[in-house]
């Protein structure tokens, strides 16, 4: 008979109705990132209202012991980026260890690489380039920091370029650099004054 009774009491213990939120352990995780994520920079990240994530960080809120699991997920692919071990985010939607470490072996491997190559490039006229940052300055709203402006700037500058369509060949009014041609910056590449008109 007391070993029923500890059974009943050791699986009240382990009832998820008893089990406090979630909230502050992703608020912990969260702040464990390098560099510091706000709620407005991970609400971005993960493109969704700033409310809507401040949500599941509040005991008052989100009232569960786990995460859903699929938004544990994107979670986790954004921490990651930060130096937070996706399997500690798992771990928030009740995976374990071991069920864990395969989600984040995905989300490891679909953080991109880096590559580099050397290339010329053909940029539009300067009347469409202006256009262009003008379209993309538009998104910036005016109480964002100027990391929030530099983060919002390179997600949309892709999509920038492409507005700008294609550039055929035949519409260059300036020769094509030859490979061997030294790049010079703007602010140095100054000529010598030449001899005055005036005698």
């Amino acid at each position: 008979m007391q070993a029923i009774f500890h059974a009943m009491s050791v699986r009240k213990i382990l009832t998820p109705s008893d089990m406090p939120p979630v909230g502050p352990k992703l608020k912990e995780l969260r702040l464990r990132a390098k560099p510091t994520l706000s709620i407005r920079k991970i609400a971005d990240a993960l493109e969704i209202p700033h409310a809507s994530y401040q949500f599941y960080e509040r005991e008052d809120g989100y009232k569960k012991p786990l995460l859903p699991l699929d938004f544990a997920r994107r979670v986790a692919a954004i921490l990651a980026k930060h130096g937070v071990s996706p399997t500690d985010v798992m771990a928030l939607a009740g995976l374990t260890e071991s069920e864990a470490e395969p989600e984040a072996r995905e989300i490891e491997a679909q953080r991109p690489v880096a590559q580099f190559a050397t290339m010329t490039v053909a940029l539009p006229s300067e009347a469409a380039l202006t256009d262009m940052f003008e379209s993309l300055l538009s998104l910036i709203p005016p109480d964002a920091t100027r990391a929030e402006a530099a983060q919002i700037l390179a997600r949309r500058l892709p999509s920038g370029f492409a507005a700008c369509g294609p550039l055929a060949l035949d519409q260059l009014s300036a020769p094509m650099p030859a490979a061997s041609a030294a790049v010079q910056s703007p602010a140095t590449d100054h000529r010598a004054p030449g001899p005055s008109s005036r005698s």
